[in-house]
């Protein structure tokens, strides 16, 4: 963990192997098939690869949306692809607050979160740009599928009773455009 509540290089292949596992179990959980996520790719990016101004300080990540350069045809066009933004500070926070949670866990079950909203947004036609009850109806759902793809998985259990239904900690996400 970084003294300057950014991850380090040793977190984010933490996290890059968490991500793996949260992609699989989100296909599983969808029957999305195996080539979902190529298919369909999105980024993850940390506070450190974007600007200060992204920073959520009440959410563990945002999903983004963002534009990237593609050749066609030998024509430059643009794509627009989300993206998970991982909130490093409150991230890091909160395994500082608990002791029997580390790294891995809580990486897992943000990600597995953010991809389920990523799913939702593609296959069942969920608003990016819903308004404020509406996307608290759809937290509250994400939430419920995330527990149940992660209930039974070796050291979520605990982390989601955690959070089951505690308002003030910061288990959901934001949507923004970039």
């Amino acid at each position: 963990m970084g003294a300057e509540g950014l991850f380090t290089r040793s977190d984010l292949l933490t996290i890059c192997r968490a991500a793996s596992l949260a992609e699989r179990l989100t296909e599983k959980h969808f029957d999305l098939g195996e080539n979902h996520w190529k298919a369909n790719p999105y980024g993850i990016f940390s506070l450190k690869q974007v600007d200060q101004s992204l920073y959520e300080p009440h959410a563990f990540a945002n999903v983004i949306r963002y534009k990237i350069r593609v050749e066609k045809r030998r024509k430059p066009d643009e794509q627009e692809r989300y993206g998970i933004l991982l909130q490093d500070p409150n991230i890091l926070r909160s395994l500082l607050r608990r002791s029997n949670h580390d790294l891995w866990t809580v990486s897992l079950f943000v990600l597995t979160h953010e991809l389920i909203h990523l799913v939702r947004f593609d296959k069942f036609n969920v608003d990016f740009f819903a308004e404020a009850g509406i996307r608290q109806a759809e937290e509250d759902l994400v939430s419920s599928i995330t527990g149940d793809i992660l209930s039974g998985v070796t050291n979520t259990d605990q982390l989601l009773a955690l959070y089951a239904d505690r308002e003030d900690l910061p288990i959901t996400s934001t949507w923004k455009t970039n």
